[in-house]
């Protein structure tokens, strides 16, 4: 079995009695299998390791996977590309009494920090996560919701220049425009 195969069962695994939002809701798996379609088919990359951390990148986030699991199964290079797409998320005291918008807008600042600090590996990967997240907003977000995530996309573009990879960092405009 190939680490991809290996990857994409590890990760299904994982997300089992997971699901996407929405009124028709999908297993979660179909999201970082999409996400690794993006990279292969839109991004056309082909690094084993960058591919396997577009199954793996939301384990650490929504799963009891450990860094330690996936360097072991995947290798450090692959696990320290999902470490670096990892959102690190504000404590309960960092967002103790802040209003809904408040804590948004800090969730923003930290994770707009974290993109600049990644590799450029790191940064396809969050390119080819964003049209998934995007298409997926469309259909599940007030509008509100929507045109917030939207800004923080654009910030993100500002961010990720176009040549880590331009046909994903355009089709991340896409789903924007």
């Amino acid at each position: 079995m190939s680490k991809l195969d290996t990857a994409i069962r590890f990760a299904a695994e994982r997300h089992e009695g997971q699901w996407r939002d929405g009124e028709s809701q999908m297993p979660y798996i179909t999201h970082p299998v999409e996400v690794l379609l993006n990279l292969r088919h839109v991004g056309k990359v082909t690094d084993e390791a960058i591919l396997l951390a577009a199954v793996l990148h939301d384990l650490l986030e929504e799963t009891t996977t450990t860094l330690e699991e996936l360097a072991e199964l995947f290798g450090e290079r692959t696990a320290e590309l999902v470490r670096q797409v990892t959102r690190d998320e504000p404590t309960e005291a960092e967002v103790a009494g802040l209003s809904k918008d408040e804590i948004y807008e800090l969730r923003t600042a930290r994770f707009l920090e974290e993109i600049k600090q990644m590799s450029p590996e790191a940064q396809m990967v969050k390119l080819a996560d964003r049209p998934s997240n995007l298409r997926e907003a469309k259909l599940t977000r007030s509008e509100k919701r929507l045109k917030r995530y939207q800004a923080q996309t654009e910030r993100i573009l500002e961010i990720i220049p176009e040549s880590v990879n331009p046909p994903l960092w355009r089709a991340v405009r896409a789903e924007i425009s």
